[in-house]
């Protein structure tokens, strides 16, 4: 089985969220997932206090 590719610390990704797909600048790698800095406008259109939220690894894509 391949091993997924995971983001650094950043990398550009988009993932999907309440049916919409968002991009972020990933600013921790965890084992399980990791910790995205969201656009504030994005943020506030997800209700979210801070800019900040966590995607799972398999759960994104890679942008740039």
């Amino acid at each position: 089985m391949d091993k997924q590719v995971t983001a650094n610390v950043g990398d550009l990704v988009l993932f999907d969220r309440r049916n919409n797909q968002y991009e972020g600048k990933v600013f921790q790698v965890r084992e399980n997932s990791v910790l995205v800095e969201l656009d504030k406008d994005a943020a506030k259109v997800l209700g979210y206090e801070m800019p900040n939220t966590v995607v799972r690894h398999g759960k994104y894509s890679i942008i740039g």
